[in-house]
């Protein structure tokens, strides 16, 4: 974190504590134009091996994908860190909504502290349904549910609701769920980083697992190489006005230029959120935390003395906002063309 005399150390533990500090190091190794590190490569082929051999399991049928009585669509990425798969998961499901598509959204609920199903709602506390869940649940209005086992929360939706369309927010790898179509999101700023599996690099699979998506969305304009020849559309991101959380007052960004901002972030890739605040003219000082951090003690211990901008996603953590907290809401938009050849993938012949 980056701090101005004065301003307190939020402590340990919380955003330089070493583990924090490895993990931004090692990320950073990932996505910069080097070699993966030789000493995590050993580490990357037992990764590997245990991922091909689950997946051969799976498509062998010696473990059980589980088919629902819905369509479900997964939505994930092969790479760590932020690629916009929530913002995109909620663009999916107002879109479909307006159709007419009786929509449902399941997550696993990375944050929360129970591993067991449950339905999520606007008025969910963040904690027990996770930042991402909680958030799609408030600006979606659709039905959510929240579990380590997806299949239960498939289960969970259609139990008392009826469904012509499961999204799920992650799960590209809970081969466990049998899924109708795959929808892969990469950063292209990014792309998938030095190519290695984790630890020595960013991906969960091999990038040829790309080859049998339906399509892979990337966020931002710039073109990425990737293998095989998958459908490839662009998702075009912007921040939207500044929304104060202790009332709902809307403020255009334009009106924090030119003067000091403190800047919030929880997500896998921090430095967007900071970047796009600074290319509409902000002086930004940094917070850092881990993807899925608490923030309510660290907002708690900053002083109020500039406006505290912060992520739709971690501002939904928050009980009883400071008055001088906004939410920086990320809008998603795509092309006619490319937006009808999306849902066409999305919604198969539903």
């Amino acid at each position: 974190m980056n701090r101005r005399p004065g301003t307190p150390d939020p402590g340990p533990g919380t955003i330089n504590s070493p583990l924090r500090v490895f993990s931004r190091r090692l990320q950073a190794r990932w996505y910069a134009p080097r070699r993966p590190p030789l000493m995590l490569l050993p580490l990357s082929a037992l990764f590997g091996a245990a991922v091909a051999a689950r997946r051969w399991l799976y498509a062998r049928g010696l473990l059980k994908a589980i088919r629902l009585p819905v369509r479900v669509v997964v939505v994930g990425n092969l790479a760590v860190g932020g690629s916009g798969k929530t913002p995109l998961v909620a663009w999916l499901a107002r879109e479909l909504s307006a159709r007419g598509v009786r929509t449902g959204i399941v997550s696993r609920g990375y944050g929360r502290h129970e591993q067991d199903v449950r339905r999520v709602h606007a008025d969910t506390p963040a904690a027990a349904a996770g930042d991402e869940a909680r958030w799609l649940a408030t600006v979606t209005g659709i039905p959510v549910a929240v579990g380590a086992d997806r299949v239960a929360a498939v289960r969970a939706l259609l139990s008392d609701t009826p469904l012509d369309i499961v999204l799920s927010d992650d799960g590209l790898q809970h081969y466990r769920m049998a899924r109708d179509a795959e929808i892969v999101a990469v950063d292209a700023r990014r792309g998938l980083g030095n190519g290695a599996l984790l630890p020595a690099g960013p991906l969960r699979e091999p990038p040829s697992r790309l080859s049998g998506v339906d399509a892979v969305v990337l966020k931002g304009d710039e073109d990425v190489s990737l293998p095989g020849s998958p459908t490839r559309l662009h998702m075009h991101c912007r921040l939207g006005a500044a929304v104060r959380l202790c009332d709902g007052k809307a403020r255009p960004l334009a009106e924090f230029a030119n003067q000091p901002v403190r800047a919030l972030a929880a997500i896998g890739d921090p430095e967007s959120f900071f970047r796009a605040l600074e290319a509409g003219g902000l002086e930004v000082e940094r917070i850092a935390l881990a993807d899925h951090g608490p923030v309510a003690d660290i907002v708690a211990r900053l002083p109020a003395d500039r406006p505290l901008l912060m992520t739709a996603k971690d501002a939904v953590k928050l009980v009883a906002p400071p008055e001088h907290a906004w939410q920086v809401p990320l809008e998603v938009a795509f092309s006619e063309t490319d937006a009808a050849t999306l849902l066409k993938r999305v919604l198969g012949d539903t």
